[in-house]
């Protein structure tokens, strides 16, 4: 491809009338811009100025190669003010990947406040239980929850807070089964787990890492009779009577204040998830996706705390 820059400087020689003007207006030596417009007739292969000692005009060949040439300038100035305007205020769609209880629990009651403050906005929530690639599938961000640390190379993970894991069955369940007092119990009773459990075991168990308040640590072996990777479905299922779940307490929050749940073994819980947003190094990072982060990282925290139990 042609340098641009050739364009420019032609439809600045047209548009002030000369070469003087012309290097006036556009910071340009004048022997650059009578060199870079020769160099250009040569190799369009044809004259398009008419030069004399105190003026220019245009040849017919100039007159339509000017037209062209114009609203390609155009187009260009277009385009680099487009991208201004973003710097300016947050604007355009920023596209978020987000498990699918983290969408229901914490972005569902946040997201609405943002779209208020920025109404030039758009965003694509993906929520997905799978870990989507932030580079090649092209998100933004991504909010993950993770039992530890794991770094991702070349992204910036920003810590929102952890969220336990607790035991918990519907009243009617423990009503019918009887209320578990050892966690070894747990093996002799429906439970329902989540696929990230199972580790692919040929006996179709499950193993529950747990640890009590005073510090100790234990596993329970468990048979589960539903296995997914959605915990709204393992939520559903525990509401539903199916058995005990070992859930995040933010998900299950609601449902134990409203008795629709109640807590199993209180003393035990899971280590708890850390809650992360990801996303790629800033530099170069449009307005818009810069906002939604820094509105997340000021919303999320104290919704996440507040659906943690005393512990």
């Amino acid at each position: 491809m042609h340098d641009l820059n050739d364009l420019y400087f032609f439809a600045s020689v047209v548009q002030n009338n000369g070469f003087t003007a012309a290097a006036r207006a556009t910071g340009v030596e004048k022997t650059r811009l009578s060199r870079r417009v020769a160099e250009l007739e040569q190799r369009v292969g044809l004259r398009l100025l008419q030069r004399s000692t105190r003026s220019i005009a245009l040849t017919e060949a100039g007159e339509r190669f000017y037209a062209r040439c114009l609203a390609a300038v155009e187009s260009a100035e277009a385009a680099y003010d487009s991208v201004a305007e973003l710097q300016k205020e947050p604007s355009g769609t920023v596209r978020l990947s987000c498990p699918v209880v983290m969408a229901q629990s914490y972005l569902a009651p946040v997201l609405p406040g943002y779209l208020a403050r920025h109404p030039k906005v758009k965003v694509l929530v993906e929520a997905t239980d799978r870990t989507v690639n932030l580079i090649e599938e092209r998100f933004d961000l991504a909010l993950r929850g993770r039992p530890r640390n794991d770094p991702e190379p070349g992204m910036v993970a920003q810590s929102l807070g952890t969220a336990r894991l607790i035991l918990v069955a519907s009243p009617a369940f423990v009503a019918a089964h009887g209320r578990p007092q050892q966690l070894a119990a747990l093996g002799d009773i429906d439970v329902i787990s989540h696929v990230h459990d199972m580790h692919d075991r040929q006996d179709g168990s499950a193993h529950w890492h747990l640890k009590r308040r005073a510090g100790q640590a234990d596993t329970a072996k468990v048979h589960p009779r539903l296995v997914t990777s959605d915990f709204s479905v393992l939520f559903e299922a525990a509401v539903h009577g199916i058995g005990v779940a070992f859930l995040p307490e933010p998900v299950v929050a609601a449902a134990l204040h409203d008795g629709r749940l109640e807590q199993v073994l209180p003393d035990w819980a899971a280590e708890g998830h850390m809650l992360h947003l990801v996303y790629p190094p800033p530099r170069g990072m449009l307005p818009a996706v810069r906002s939604l982060i820094d509105y997340l990282v000021v919303q999320l925290p104290p919704r996440i705390h507040a659906g943690s139990l005393p512990g």
